[in-house]
This record gives structure tokens, sequence and C-alpha cells, in this order.
């Protein structure tokens, strides 16, 4: 009976200390991204007269955008075991960012007219949210790596004039798509953390409507490098 009055107390103290070490923990900390997005636009001219497309509708074109976006993130990280974390985040980029802003020259092709002048354009992205599930290997000496896959939803903001067809444009659209990502992390020290990852995202289509009826349609793929620092409680 002495015996097993000792082995008690040791048992439960150790119990105590395996629960700290797997223990479940909470993290929340800021990011800065540099993003790059490979576009692919289109758009097709309405004849206000007729109120028919026009026969010219316009051919594809492709461009990039490089931009730089800070984040927020929150996420509960369940400890599987002493070398796995499976992490739940959300991650929120709280302002607007500005994509990309271009000027160009164009061409009406509405019928009867030989209206040149210049196209400008400005896409705004705001209220982006990615919601993300990351499984994370413990290596040693408190770094991990980790993948990365999500869901993103955002607000796209498109606005500005076309001179040749004397048009402007202020329209939104909703942006979806799928992130894939890899990383690696590093405590500093039991609570501070550190972490580098590439990600890409596949977005769906983005279409708007300017004052003369002229519907534009997009598609983009975004590759990011990501430097966060974070908090665990």
């Amino acid at each position: 009976m002495i015996k097993i009055k000792k082995i008690i107390p040791t048992a439960l103290l150790l119990t105590g200390i395996s629960s700290a070490a797997l223990a479940d923990n909470w993290n929340v900390g800021a990011s800065a991204s540099y993003a790059t997005i490979d576009g692919t636009a289109s758009d097709t001219q309405i004849d206000n007269r007729t109120n028919t497309v026009v026969a010219q509708t316009r051919g594809a074109t492709s461009g990039d955008a490089e931009f730089p976006f800070g984040s927020i993130f929150v996420e509960y990280a369940k400890t599987m075991n002493k070398d796995l974390d499976l992490i739940i985040g959300l991650d929120y980029v709280p302002f607007k960012a500005e994509i990309d802003s271009k000027s160009f020259s164009d061409t009406s092709l509405e019928a009867g007219t030989t209206g040149t002048g210049t196209r400008r354009a400005k896409l705004e992205l705001e209220n982006y949210a990615t919601l993300y599930l990351q499984p994370t290997y413990k290596i040693s000496g408190g770094t991990a790596v980790y993948g990365k896959v999500g869901y993103i939803h955002g607000d796209v903001k498109i606005s500005g004039s076309n001179a040749a067809t004397s048009s402007t444009i202020d329209a939104k659209d909703t942006l979806n798509g799928y992130v894939f990502g890899l990383g690696v992390q590093h405590n500093i020290n039991k609570n501070v953390f550190v972490r580098l990852e590439g990600n890409f995202t596949a977005h769906d289509d983005v279409t708007a409507t300017d004052s003369k009826g002229t519907k534009f349609t997009a598609d983009s793929e975004m590759y990011a490098g990501k430097l966060s620092i974070g908090y665990s409680f």
C-alpha cells in the first residue's frame, strides 16, 4: 500500500507534464506578403443603338501585377501527437489593397464611330479572408514544416474610364478561390514563432460592366511569399 501511495503522485505528476507538453494552443499574429497576379482578361463591347454585341469581340489579353499587402491571423492548434499539430486558421486583410492600375490606348468598336482614346482602370481588393487547414510536422530544435490548403473570399472593386467610348466603370464583384501552400516555422521561445511560406491561389472569374454596356471578364492566379510572426498561448 505504501508503494502504491508513492507511485500515484508520481504518475499524476508525469501525466500533468505530458498533458502540458501536448496541450492545444491558440495562435495570433500578423503577416506581410508580396504577391504576383497572373491574369487574363477579355471584354465584349455593346452597340447601344442596336443593343447588340459588336461583331468584333475583343480578344483576350494577359498581364502581371505585383503588389504587397499585410494581414492578421488567428488559429487553433490541435496537438495530435508529439510530432504533429493540426491547425485551423483564419487570415484576414484588414484594409484595401491596390492590385493594379493601368492606362493604355483603346478604340471604339461601336458601329458608325471612329473614337480613339485612353482607357484607365484600377483594380482594388478588400475584405480578403482565407479559411485554412495547416498540418504542421515538428522536426527538431523548435523548427517545423507545414502544408496549407484553404478557401478564400474577397471583394474586388474595378474603377476607371475609357475616352474612346466615353464610358466609365465603377463595379464590384466577389473573388473566390482555393489556396495551397508550403512553409517552415521556427519557435523563438515557448510563445513567439516566425514563419516563411509560399502560396499559390487559383481565383474564379471576375465580371464587371461599364456605363456603355461593355462586359469585362477576367480570371487570375496569384503567387505570394509570406513572412509571419505570431504569439501562441
